[in-house]
């Protein structure tokens, strides 16, 4: 028998945030760091920022200047994460998209790649193909090529992509995650108790995870209760 898992980590996030790309990859690096019996799970949580986009998407100039008020508030804030990233061994090429998506389908793609064990890689396929391939991820030709790197067949997961299975799934957890009281991404729940949001660095995730296990450990940083 397979230990039961002592760590579940609910990730709640969206494709098109860098910061949650950010947030997954320091995650990905503190599992690595912990030592234990039990394998962590890590689940994924949709949340789409910009869930009334057009299936084609917006053309990314319009939304970084909508999103942060002017090209020059925008550029800030892009060579920000971009210095951030690089830390973290990711490099994003922010001048290689003309569009931000719709994500509906890209949410629905993880949750098919979880049902075969891979749900993990294809969040990393998707992210990376976004931010540093410059590829539209709300395409499903895309999409289906991503999830054939990744391991899965690419006809089925095209067919899948075209019909409606899981459409209302990603709805229902996005409100379910909406009515536990997080209403930005990145945010991560652990073991279902607290949840911590933004962008943080492994000993502060060690200390939301000891808190996490160890109930009568003084809260520092201050998690909030999802209860």
């Amino acid at each position: 028998m397979k230990p039961k898992p002592v760590l579940i980590f609910d990730l709640v996030s969206d494709l098109v945030s860098p910061w949650c790309y950010l947030a997954k990859r320091r995650l990905d690096r503190t599992i690595a760091s912990l030592q234990g019996a039990s394998q962590p799970v890590v689940r994924w949580q949709p949340f789409e920022i910009n869930p009334t986009f057009p299936d084609g998407g917006v053309e990314v100039e319009r939304y970084l200047t909508e999103t942060f008020g002017s090209a020059k508030a925008a550029r800030s804030a892009l060579d920000g994460v971009t210095s951030a990233g690089a830390e973290e061994g990711i490099s994003f090429e922010f001048d290689k998209l003309n569009f931000v998506p719709n994500t509906m389908n890209a949410h629905r793609l993880i949750l098919l790649a979880e049902k075969q064990g891979m749900g993990d890689k294809m969040a990393d396929k998707l992210f990376h193909g976004f931010f540093e391939d410059g590829q539209d991820i709300g395409q499903i030709e895309v999409l289906a090529g991503l999830a054939s790197e990744a391991g899965m067949d690419a006809a089925d997961t095209e067919s899948y992509l075209g019909g409606d299975e899981n459409r209302d799934l990603v709805r229902s957890m996005e409100a379910r995650v909406r009515g536990a009281g997080l209403t930005g991404v990145p945010s991560l729940i652990v073991n279902g108790r607290l949840a911590i949001s933004g962008v943080h660095d492994s000993d502060v995730l060690l200390q939301v995870i000891d808190r996490a296990l160890f109930e009568d450990l003084p809260e520092s940083p201050s998690p909030h209760s999802l209860n």
